[in-house]
């Protein structure tokens, strides 16, 4: 393996582990977000956000009162947690090369590039929500029309927000990431 691709593969495993790593940290953070929301409000339970992905997936018989439902609860939390680690690493891609651009920029504020990526961050989420709410979850409207759209586990405000502070909390690993490493 010569010099060149060795250099190319260890870039790729750092954007993969800091990726995964901040994809779980900042699926928690989501889930923190809706699962609060559902504890504080009347009419919704703390579980109700982890149990309708679960029921997108096998059904909206996987939904109900969270004593009954402890499998979907637990599947939907695993699909969650799954699902933000590959949405993490695309990030981070995404990330490193924002960051190797302004890298490149002259006289930049050394601000711009700790900001950078948690502002990166935040629009991505944003649009990841915008890509699940109009183009994936339509995929099963009979399930996705009660769960997501009708505030039958949060209103759409909660949802919007809850993917800011994913996107959000993807930028801070990363960024925590880059200083810690040195050049990630």
């Amino acid at each position: 393996m010569n010099i060149r691709s060795l250099a190319a593969h260890s870039a790729l495993k750092r954007v993969v582990l800091i990726g995964a790593a901040g994809g779980m940290v900042a699926g928690m953070m989501m889930a923190i977000v809706e699962m609060l929301y559902g504890w504080a409000s009347d009419g919704h339970t703390f579980w109700d956000a982890p149990m309708a992905i679960w029921a997108w997936v096998g059904g909206r018989n996987h939904f109900g009162v969270p004593g009954d439902h402890v499998g979907p609860i637990i599947l939907g939390l695993g699909g969650h947690m799954m699902n933000s680690m590959v949405v993490g690493i695309a990030f981070a891609a995404m990330a490193m090369g924002l960051v190797g651009v302004l890298r490149r920029v002259k006289k930049l504020n050394p601000i711009a590039l700790d900001l950078g990526p948690v502002m990166l961050g935040v629009a991505y989420g944003l649009a990841f929500w915008a890509v699940m709410r109009y183009g994936i979850l339509p995929l099963r409207r009979d399930r996705e029309a009660h769960l997501f759209t009708q505030a039958i586990v949060s209103p759409q405000w909660v949802w919007w927000l809850a993917h800011a502070v994913l996107g959000m909390t993807a930028g801070v690993v990363f960024d925590l990431a880059r200083r810690l490493l040195g050049r990630a």
